[in-house]
């Protein structure tokens, strides 16, 4: 590899879209996704763009700030790995990650936090930093016909949808816009508060407005109804591109959960894709990629599994110490990464 390697760190805006789209991208990757996740992540989009005369990876990144000094980058929320030249070896990724460690060092970067794909990012490794592996995430294949996909439901799934049908239950897909957002909002935020989750996965409306406008014409929602009234949708992301599909997010008012709604969404997102000519639908996994009931249900539409993994990197080493002794971190054994951002009581 030529020794030459040339590093930048832009800002995201269309051009940017122009450089990913060279490669084998997903939603995660392009622009309005940046912009709606520095939303969630408390930072700033840019683009990490490393370039030697044969080869170029591209990073995703949300830089948030430490102090008035130093910062630390993550990818943005979902799977957004880098994107780079399939013809790289280990060796070669080394290289590249080397000098792009160094010039984010120069830069006042003190940690480097990156969620890799699950199907893009396979044969991703380095020597650099940590590779941590969470757990399993599903997808359906979207070659297979119809028989087949109804083959790999597991029955507890089929009754679901049978019973939804037999109530009347239909479905609506159409193209996530500034509207609907607001009827998906309600109905995802009335599931997180069944659930009782975290404050990270609650979402306000801005953020759904703003995902709409920064992505149109790359997600779809499907919206279950119930003697015309919407009971439970999803929001999938879909990029003809790659040819994969991304569930996002979804819910079903408290109501009607025994109507199993939701179980038809998804059933109908397969069809969807199937019948679009996409190859994957990719549902994710458990919650933190555990072995959990979310998985299980993701399960009970296809076995298909993908490892997610996660890559951290210490940039800048003092500084880092530094900040760990003043959070009083030092020699606490976690996975939490960077360990300095980790809430008291963690």
């Amino acid at each position: 590899m030529d020794s030459n390697v040339k590093c930048s760190l832009i800002d995201i805006n269309d051009q940017w879209d122009v450089v990913v789209k060279k490669f084998n991208f997903d939603i995660y990757h392009l622009s309005g996704w940046l912009k709606s996740s520095a939303v969630i992540d408390g930072g700033q989009a840019k683009g990490l763009i490393i370039q030697s005369e044969n080869s170029e990876l591209l990073f995703p990144l949300i830089i948030r700030k430490i102090d008035d000094v130093f910062w630390d980058a993550t990818s943005p929320y979902g799977y957004s790995g880098p994107l780079g030249d399939n013809v790289l070896t280990h060796q070669e990724i080394d290289q590249l990650l080397q000098k792009s460690i160094h010039f984010l060092k120069e830069q006042n970067c003190v940690s480097w936090f990156i969620r890799l794909h699950p199907i893009l990012n396979i044969g991703w490794n380095s020597t650099f930093g940590i590779i941590v592996e969470h757990g399993p995430t599903l997808s359906s294949d979207l070659s297979k016909t119809e028989e087949e996909h109804w083959a790999e439901t597991q029955n507890r799934h089929q009754r679901g949808i049978k019973k939804a049908l037999k109530h009347s239950i239909y479905t609506k897909i159409e193209e996530f816009n500034e509207n609907n957002a607001l009827i998906f909002s309600k109905i995802y935020t009335e599931t997180m508060k069944h659930l009782n989750a975290s404050e990270f996965y609650f979402f306000d409306d801005l953020y759904f407005i703003e995902l709409a406008k920064n992505l149109k014409g790359r997600i779809l929602l499907i919206t279950a109804y119930h003697m015309e009234n919407p009971i439970a949708a999803s929001i999938y992301t879909y990029c003809k591109e790659s040819g994969i599909i991304q569930y996002y997010l979804g819910g079903t008012l408290d109501a009607y959960r025994n109507l199993q709604p939701a179980k038809l969404i998804t059933h109908i997102a397969r069809t969807w894709g199937r019948e679009n000519q996409y190859s994957l639908l990719h549902l994710g996994g458990g919650l933190g990629a555990c072995l959990d009931s979310l998985y299980e249900y993701k399960k009970g539409f296809s076995s298909n599994e993908h490892l997610f993994k996660t890559h951290r990197i210490v940039v800048n080493s003092d500084i880092y110490m530094k900040l760990l002794n003043k959070t009083g971190r030092v020699g606490e054994l976690t996975e939490y990464f960077p360990l300095y951002r980790k809430p008291n009581g963690k």
